[in-house]
């Protein structure tokens, strides 16, 4: 399908507006709690999946903006295999507090609505994409938070 700035910002608000719901309801024990099942190679706590989001998100912000200068702490680290760049987040999350990772899922939608609103108009209609574009704006991050976050504050719904 085609996009449009307005449809494309209008969907990272909403999934921003439904994440940020969930984060401000969590408590400091809440975000330590496991997000992942036993058998994962990587128990993510809540607090790490919301870093694993937050990453993806400003991974976003630099391929709109085409950013190239160092990567900063809080990108996601630049590896040859999805799985090591996942355990990369995770082993900066991990050691960064609760209120750092918070603080920067914040800065990350700020930082990616500045580069939306800065984006050339090609960059939204220049071609055919899924709904869920762009991915690590919307798809990806609703996943994990219909997956990991919601099941936590309803306690009728279990992690899968």
């Amino acid at each position: 399908m085609k996009h449009t700035r307005a449809g494309v910002t209008k969907r990272v608000e909403a999934e921003y507006r439904s994440l940020d719901t969930i984060v401000k309801r969590l408590t400091p024990a809440d975000l330590r709690k496991p997000a992942m099942r036993e058998e994962a190679p990587i128990r993510f706590t809540v607090k790490d999946v919301l870093a694993h989001i937050n990453a993806w998100k400003w991974n976003e912000e630099r391929v709109i903006t085409k950013r190239t200068e160092p990567r900063r702490p809080y990108d996601p680290p630049k590896t040859s295999a999805l799985a090591d760049t996942n355990a990369g987040i995770y082993r900066r999350s991990h050691r960064t507090s609760a209120a750092t990772i918070v603080a920067e899922h914040r800065a990350a939608h700020r930082a990616l609505l500045k580069a939306l609103r800065a984006a050339p108009a090609e960059y939204f209609s220049g071609r055919e994409r899924s709904a869920q574009w762009p991915f690590d704006a919307v798809g990806h991050l609703a996943e994990h938070r219909r997956k990991h976050l919601e099941p936590l504050l309803d306690p009728t719904r279990r992690a899968r």
